[in-house]
């Protein structure tokens, strides 16, 4: 008889894979599932990363889940980059508006996301991408998991992923930099879904899931700043060397963006 730690991994397992599996009906229907599918897939490839050591068989399966994860994110980076400068040019007054500010961030988003979307559909066919599914099956059937798993055991790597989350998030004000910070948040999401799963066995464990919640929210937000200004810098530049544009407004969003990530990096250092 499986431990009730052994259950609760199994459980946050599969309720990864039913995510997943249901992203993968609605893509093929034609649906937009980008976001919630990426979601289950990052939580999943973090408990294989921590849990390792209560699991049998993982394999080549966190590569898989990352490459796959990776086709995603690059069709979500258009959906919340377009979003974000929409709502920001929303809130400039029209006057400072200069240009077909618009049309320039729709064309050049939609010509990154389309061909994104493509590659999705593309490796949905593929052999990898058909591989990895049937490993997710057969999980869903028989979940890899030690069948007599101690509640200490599972504190102690969920433990262990917070600590590390605690060392990189120190590390990464200590240095300052974007790169320093994205590894800082990607920790503290692990260290988030880490506590999900155990929170069936600690009742101490929704303080750390909204601890790291937090965390990995602001550092999203400073990351989703620093892609922008990227972004933002090459639409400038485009639109300031062609006929009936302007780069003015632009450069109003860049600024923005900066005065966003600046205030992301003052929070965080007040909860570190």
């Amino acid at each position: 008889m499986a431990s009730q730690s052994s259950a609760a991994v199994a459980d946050y397992l599969n309720a990864q894979i039913d995510h997943i599996d249901a992203g993968s009906v609605g893509l093929r229907n034609g649906e937009d599932p980008i976001h919630d599918t990426r979601v289950a897939i990052r939580r999943l490839s973090s408990t294989v990363r921590v849990f390792a050591k209560v699991l049998d068989g993982t394999g080549d399966l966190d590569d898989d889940l990352k490459w796959f994860a990776g086709l995603l994110g690059e069709v979500r980076d258009c959906q919340v980059q377009r979003r974000r400068f929409t709502a920001a040019i929303d809130d400039l007054p029209r006057e400072l508006v200069l240009g077909p500010v618009k049309s320039r961030i729709r064309n050049d988003l939609r010509a990154v996301e389309l061909p994104a979307r493509r590659r999705v559909s593309e490796e949905m066919e593929s052999d990898r991408y058909r591989a990895l599914m049937a490993v997710l099956q057969e999980w869903r059937i028989r979940p890899p998991v030690v069948r007599r798993v101690s509640r200490k055991a599972l504190c102690k790597q969920a433990s262990r992923a917070a600590r590390k989350a605690d060392r990189r998030l120190a590390a990464a004000l200590d240095d300052g930099s974007a790169a320093m910070l994205h590894r800082a948040r990607k920790a503290s999401k692990r260290a988030r879904y880490a506590a999900e799963l155990r929170k069936p066995l600690d009742r101490g464990a929704k303080r750390t899931v909204k601890q790291y919640k937090q965390i990995q929210t602001v550092l999203g937000d400073h990351q989703d700043a620093v892609v922008a200004t990227e972004v933002l810098r090459r639409m400038a530049v485009a639109a300031g060397t062609t006929p009936g544009e302007n780069g003015f407004t632009f450069g109003l969003l860049y600024a923005r963006e900066l005065e966003i990530a600046e205030r992301c990096r003052e929070d965080v250092r007040e909860r570190g």
